[in-house]
């Protein structure tokens, strides 16, 4: 999650001023900040009965990452939220059966993320929240 500026490392500081340089360079343009990120997982953590897994696409990367690999440790397991182009939230509640209809909560995290003022995308598997666009997409 969010860490702190005062509390940051020498690491941590060089590596969000590397990304910082990088989206400028880049031209991508942010969607998000902290404020909003603590707010999407506020929302998120506020369906019930839902068990939130995720995958995401730093700025950095090449490429998606795999469609069938979720991470169930959310939200301890975002990234700093500044190298985070996108979070996909899975539409399927984590550990449900595979054929249980009622496991898929897509409108209710794409309600959440509104309310919230989030900005979102749909996705094949569930709901992307955005942080940064890139020129021309």
């Amino acid at each position: 999650m969010g860490v702190q500026k005062d509390k940051l490392t020498e690491a941590q500081k060089k590596e969000i001023e590397r990304l910082r340089s990088f989206v400028s360079r880049n031209r991508l343009s942010t969607q998000m900040n902290g404020t909003k990120w603590r707010a999407a997982i506020d929302a998120i953590q506020g369906i019930e009965g839902y068990r939130a897994s995720f995958r995401f696409r730093g700025i950095t990367d090449a490429e998606d990452p795999p469609a069938d690999r979720w991470n169930e440790g959310f939200p301890e397991n975002i990234p700093l939220y500044n190298s985070i182009e996108w979070l996909e939230l899975n539409a399927r509640s984590a550990g449900a059966a595979p054929k249980d209809k009622k496991a898929d909560v897509r409108a209710a995290i794409w309600q959440a993320l509104e309310a919230a003022g989030i900005p979102i995308a749909e996705s094949a598997t569930g709901v992307r929240i955005v942080g940064y666009t890139r020129p021309g997409r």
